[in-house]
This record gives C-alpha cells, structure tokens and sequence, in this order.
C-alpha cells in the first residue's frame, strides 16, 4: 500500500529547478517508498516519459562501484534518446558512496540536462560528504515517519478529511498569522479523533508500524527497527565496539521526557564522561532518533548555556525503549507523550525555517514552546486535558505579561477557542489538529 507524503507538496515547486535533491530521514521511514510516489508524479503530473526517470539503489555494489569508478560514464548510461529531453535520476541509499560530493558537484557542472535527486539516512553523512561540495546545489528536505495526518491517511480516510481541513486553517493561522476564530465548544469529532490519536502517541509513525495490525506484530516490528537499522547505524557511525553505554543512555533519555536534562545524571546513568555525551546525543540528532531544544532567554548567551530538553522523533521508538506500549489513559506520562507528539509536529512544520525553544523561570514558570516566526515569538501550551471553557495557566499569563506576544496557542484535548489577553490573540485547539 503506497500512501501520499505532504513532503512532495512542499518540494513539488523545485523540481523544475536545476538544484539537485537531497530527501534525507531516518532508516525505515518511506524514503525508497516517497520516491516511487515521486516518479508518478513525475509522469502523471509533469508529464515526464518513463524513459527520462531512473532509479538506483547504491545498496547494490555493483552499481555503487561504477558510479565511483566513472560517475559522469555512468550517468551518461541512463540517459533517454533525444539530446533534448531531461533525465531525472534518483539514487537511493547514496550515504554509501565515497566522495560523493565531489562526484555529485562534476555531474552538476557537466552535465545540465541532468537533475539528481539523493536519499540519505544520516544528515551527518550527507552534510559531511556531500554538503561541502554542493553548496547552492542541492536543495536538502527531510522525510520522517508519518505525522498524524498521513497515519489517518493510511488508517481511515474519513478522519483524514475531517483532520485536514481543519489542521489547514491551524498551521495557516500559526505559520503566516493567518485569522482565525472557531466556534468555540468541544470538537464535534473528538471522540473518533482522539481515539486515533492516541494511538499514533503510542505506536508513532514508521510506515510498517502504521500498516501493520495487532499489537504482537507492531511490537516485533519497533524491535526490528530499533535494533537492526537505527541502533546499527549509530553504533556505525561512533566507531562502537559495543552498544551498551549507547542503550542506557537512550533508555534514560527515553524516561525523562518533558524534563531538562542534566548531564551529570546522563553521565552517570549511560556511564560515559561529558565529552561522550555530547558526542552520542550529537549523533542521536544526526541520526533523527532525539532532537533537543534550549530554553528561550532574551539574553542570547544564557540560552546557549543552560541546559536543554530533550526529545524523541517518534514515539514508538521512545515508547519501545521503555518497554510500556500501554494506553494513554492508563498511565503517569500521558502529558510528556503528548508534549513530545506536540514537538515532533511543530518540529516538521518549522523545518529549516524558524527555532523552537522552551521557557522556564527560577520559581517554577513554564510554557511548553516558544516559536520563533518572522522576529515574533508565540507561546505554545500543551495542556492535555478536557476543557469546557478557554482558560490559560499561570505560566503562560507571566509570559504574555512579560513579553507581550501578538499570539498565542493553547493545545487542548478537545476544546475550540479563542480568548484576548490585554494585545495577545489566544486560539485554543484540540491537540489532533496541530
């Protein structure tokens, strides 16, 4: 079953340009898939012969070893008849080859009549061994798991047109300020919608997972991922003889969610010193299995320096981690499940564009999430509970007070609202349609 990415939408406007591709995401999260739904649309839509679009998978040697060997002769193989027509050539898995940057920046300077679109599952490798040589050409974007709206596209369809239009007029009124006042009141399709959505909280968006029914056989699946794909990469990538300190560290990770990590308890629970730290959360972000946020200072230097939180990029993976694949309903850390779903959205929807911080005051204020857009600031609360009323929390009433935001959101587990705050504009939105 082959279901639609929003990422093609975001890149469809680039694939005229001469800028090579580079789709980049975490092992097992659709990328060889997400190019089979490229190549339709490279048919159906731009009208591309099937002769003038290829794809290679450098997980075949011997077509990696030509590549390296001759990458312009080996182009040049795939090339369709007639001088005039363009070649699209997608090369899956392209971390393996060496030097390919160096490759990549002669083809481009070459050969015009050729666009390359690569995927890679480590950003470290891409930015490493491919980024250097093709500053301003290549276009990077990135493929994750499926966020809410694709796992309602793959699960029911129904629910996916309920989720979509209304997750437009949210992201329309969050990204560019968009106006927007809802009917205030309970969502109509709270009950069919949560229902889902707590599901997606606890077994996240890996495509296999997705698609696959029953408990046992999604459990067997996190597994596989986990050890056979994520854990190999990064054990890869940190020259480790054993991946034991790297476990540890991630199932601690994994149980202190929504909380500030202190590197001192980091270091003491995965037994590794400071600089060890740093360098396996390094390449826990580069390989997209944790991504962290710093606290929002208007002192830029105090941000930099106090500690960050740290989230996971899927929660089936971080749920697998903690062994507790249990409903939301029936246990402690339901809010930090929903904080951390909360982070992965806003993560994609701001990719490459704008930071994301958190807020904290020494007596014990906090919002969950600062958003940066266009010089502003916009408070996001996560509060996962029921609501009847708009209401805000002390916290987020101190931030508005001391920083006087033009917006503000309050993520609810089932109420739409709207509220003024003195020039604050405060839109309440059931969390499933973020």
């Amino acid at each position: 079953m082959t279901c639609p990415r929003d990422l093609l939408g975001s890149m469809e406007s680039f694939l005229k340009r001469k800028e090579f591709i580079a789709v980049i995401g975490p092992r097992q999260s659709g990328k060889t898939t997400f190019l089979e739904i490229l190549r339709e649309h490279l048919r159906r839509k731009m009208k591309i012969p099937d002769e003038a679009i290829c794809y290679v998978t450098f997980e075949d040697r011997r077509l990696l070893a030509q590549f390296e060997a001759e990458p312009v002769a080996f182009v040049r193989t795939f090339m369709p008849s007639g001088a005039s027509r363009k070649l699209y050539l997608m090369i899956d898995e392209f971390q393996y080859a060496v030097e390919g940057g160096r490759k990549l920046k002669l083809i481009y300077d070459t050969m015009p009549d050729v666009k390359v679109i690569i995927t890679g599952s480590s950003s470290l490798d891409i930015k490493a061994h491919v980024g250097k040589f093709m500053v301003g050409r290549t276009l990077s974007f990135h493929l994750y798991p499926f966020n809410f709206g694709e796992f309602l596209g793959a699960r029911d369809k129904r629910a996916g047109r309920i989720y979509r239009g209304k997750s437009e007029q949210v992201i329309e009124w969050l990204k560019e300020g968009k106006d927007f006042k809802p009917d205030r009141g309970v969502d109509v399709f709270h009950e069919e919608m949560i229902r889902h959505y707590e599901e997606f909280c606890i077994w996240g968006g890996y495509p296999a997972i997705v698609l696959a029914e029953g408990s046992a056989v999604r459990k067997k699946l996190l597994a596989d991922i986990y050890n056979n794909y994520i854990m190999k990469d990064i054990k890869t990538l940190l020259e480790l003889a054993t991946e034991n300190n790297l476990y540890l560290l991630s199932q601690y990770l994994a149980a202190q969610v929504g909380n500030i990590a202190v590197y001192q308890n980091l270091s003491q629970a995965a037994h590794l010193d400071y600089r060890n730290i740093k360098k396996h959360l390094n390449i826990l972000k580069e390989t997209f299995v944790c991504r962290e946020i710093r606290p929002f200072f208007t002192n830029r230097q105090k941000e930099l320096t106090r500690n960050p939180k740290i989230f996971f990029m899927d929660m089936g993976f971080r749920n697998t981690l903690i062994e507790n694949m249990v409903s939301l309903d029936k246990r402690p850390d339901a809010g930090a499940i929903a904080e951390n779903s909360v982070f992965i959205r806003l993560s994609q929807l701001l990719e490459d564009e704008e930071k994301i911080n958190f807020w904290r005051t020494k007596v014990g204020a906090e919002v969950d999430f600062v958003l940066h857009r266009e010089g502003r600031v916009i408070p996001v609360e996560v509060r996962f509970s029921p609501f009847d009323r708009e209401r805000i929390s002390r916290s987020l009433a101190s931030f508005i007070e001391a920083f006087k935001p033009e917006r503000s959101m309050v993520l609810t587990k089932n109420y739409w609202g709207y509220l003024e705050k003195t020039s604050t504009k405060i839109l309440f939105v059931p969390i499933y349609y973020l």
